[in-house]
């Protein structure tokens, strides 16, 4: 109660201010209006291929996501382009802000919209939340180390708090470098740094996986084999955003 307390009063002396334009947010705690219009938006946006957003767009996931839930196979909130457009969509620079900069707010904004869409899944598919855990693949060792926190932890933690579903540090990185900083092929041979924790019990467990960026896959892919390999009955990956496959006539 007295940390509530407290973070009302800090709100009302110091106004939160939208990550993206400074100006004063909006009820959502973390984007100004404009800003969360445009937000919004990008969540509407169509694959090329499918003309589905990408919520509900399956194209190149069949070699990332093995699970099911419901007619998806994962939660996306947006598309992600790596290029050309990238810098000016509010999502890709919410996601850079996401990664260097521990912001209650944004990582709110984002496990509650990822939040909702789980339990609607879980709900059509007649799950139980309390069957399944919420995990991540950490972040490299270097980069916890440089900005002091891990996004992936995070997140896990307040989507179990909005889910009700449990969270768990399931795996481990063993060196390892950022995978925004590497190549297509570099992405493949790094996502081998991943390692299952010590102690960790996954045996027969459903899996959430929770990813900030599903870009090539990889780190998606060697997660779900260790965590399958060690007992999982699946694992569904969840992201803020993934990349959009191209159609013929844009290549």
């Amino acid at each position: 109660m007295s940390k509530r307390i407290s973070a009302r009063i800090l709100d009302l002396l110091f106004p939160p201010h939208c990550p993206i334009c400074g100006k004063g947010s909006g009820k959502d705690g973390c984007l100004c209006p404009e800003c969360l219009a445009k937000y919004d938006g990008e969540q509407k946006e169509k694959c090329p291929v499918c003309m589905k957003t990408a919520g509900d767009c399956t194209c190149g996931l069949a070699g990332v996501s093995r699970t099911f839930l419901g007619d998806k196979r994962t939660v996306a909130l947006a598309f992600y382009h790596p290029h050309g457009t990238g810098g000016a969509r509010v999502t890709e620079r919410l996601v850079r802000i996401f990664k260097k900069r521990y912001d209650r707010s944004l990582t709110d904004l984002f496990a509650r919209d990822i939040s909702g869409k789980i339990l609607l899944l879980m709900k059509a598919s007649e799950e139980d939340p309390t069957e399944w855990i919420v995990t991540f693949p950490p972040r490299s060792n270097e980069n916890r180390r440089k900005y002091g926190f891990d996004q992936g932890q995070i997140a896990a933690k307040s989507i179990s708090r909005y889910t009700g579903i449990p969270w768990k540090k399931t795996l481990r990185r063993s060196g390892g470098d950022e995978q925004k900083e590497l190549c297509r092929g570099d992405r493949e041979l790094n996502s081998g740094s991943l390692k299952l924790a010590r102690n960790a019990d996954v045996n027969c467990r459903k899996i959430i996986l929770f990813d900030d960026i599903i870009t090539t896959g990889a780190t998606v892919r060697a997660a779900t084999d260790l965590l399958t390999d060690a007992g999982a009955e699946c694992v569904f990956p969840v992201c803020i955003a993934r990349v959009q496959k191209e159609s013929k006539a844009g290549k």
